[in-house]
């Protein structure tokens, strides 16, 4: 099948830049092939017989199928690689940003979107249980203390609690340094099953730490990061209804959650084209993710999404790259 699959890579180059059905005689007149056009039309029946290609009218020319785009994308030997110039570029980019996760997820997602111009994404990490790091608490008036609980996963609560008695700023301070010794580390069913004495302040507290996390742990969905809706206009093969729905998906943060966790289950860059996808409102679009973090740890997801007509050997590069990006941030700031 080489003649085929080279006239199927050009076709699918071609749909992805113009939008518009590839004919035969558009690859004989534009493609130095070394055979006829009657080869050319030959070898698009046979791509149509087997599924690649498809015509919206019999004289018209020829769009790929998902199993034309799979062809497609599985026929480059690697995942590609950005130029040395374009990676060194958006790795400085991230050299100006703070150290933080909110800040990268930002920053990702702007470049995502501005770069591909279509809907990007970042899944923030997350963790199967949040761990304990550091409590501090405030004496706000009378018996009322302001908790700010810090999670060792980079995020942070804050909770006014009323203690039984009141207790002096110099009283909270200490209890805040013996349960930031006691507990650091710890998980809430670690803390649970932890033998240390508590005076009757320390245990308030510490039910009141206990609940939080648990609340923190039975978070169903991730947090995300989007940008780039408004690019979902600009792709004519969507229509007004398909894009209608799609931005109604988007929206639906639980909704999103629960496609994206199934997209990626597995380490590696994922590809889900058009049927492939789990939600009807993608089966238009195609959905490049990788995921990034601490294997084993916390991670989250990177990705884009647009119509399966995108130009996959720009996009998976430019997630890659990214998630590596994302990848060394957080191992540095965990080492």
């Amino acid at each position: 099948m080489a003649r085929e699959s080279t006239i199927l890579q050009i076709l699918v180059t071609r749909y992805i830049a113009t939008a518009l059905p590839v004919s035969s005689e558009n690859i004989a007149l534009s493609e130095k092939l070394g055979v006829s056009p009657a080869t050319i039309r030959n070898a698009m029946a046979r791509l149509e017989e087997e599924g690649y290609i498809s015509r919206p009218h019999v004289s018209a020319g020829a769009m790929p199928t998902d199993k034309g785009y799979r062809f497609y994308i599985e026929s480059f030997s690697d995942e590609g690689l950005l130029p040395k110039h374009e990676e060194h570029a958006m790795r400085q980019v991230f050299c100006y940003v703070g150290r933080g996760l909110e800040e990268w997820a930002y920053l990702a997602t702007t470049v995502l979107s501005r770069r591909l111009r279509h809907v990007s994404l970042v899944m923030m990490p997350h963790s199967t249980q949040c761990h304990f790091k550091h409590v501090q608490l405030v004496s706000v008036q009378d018996i009322t203390v302001l908790l700010v609980l810090v999670f060792k996963e980079m995020k942070l609560r804050r909770e006014l609690m009323s203690l039984i008695n009141p207790a002096s700023q110099d009283e909270l301070d200490e209890v805040s340094s013996k349960l930031n010794t006691c507990y650091a580390g710890f998980t809430s069913s670690e803390i649970d099953r932890a033998d240390i004495d508590l005076s009757s302040v320390e245990y308030e507290v510490i039910r009141n730490i206990k609940r939080m996390m648990e609340e923190e742990d039975q978070q169903r969905y991730h947090e995300f990061y989007l940008d780039g809706m408004r690019h979902l206009v600009a792709h004519p093969e969507l229509g007004a209804a398909r894009v209608a729905r799609l931005v109604e998906m988007l929206e639906d943060r639980a909704l999103l959650g629960q496609v994206l966790s199934q997209l990626v289950k597995e380490p590696g860059l994922r590809v889900s084209i058009g049927s492939e996808n789990p939600e009807e409102a993608l089966r238009q679009c195609s959905v490049v993710t990788r995921r990034f973090g601490v294997p084993g740890g916390m991670e989250g997801a990177i990705g884009v999404i647009g119509p399966t007509r995108m130009p996959y050997m720009q996009v998976i590069p430019t997630v890659n790259c990214l998630s590596s990006v994302m990848t060394e941030s957080m191992m540095e700031l965990y080492a």
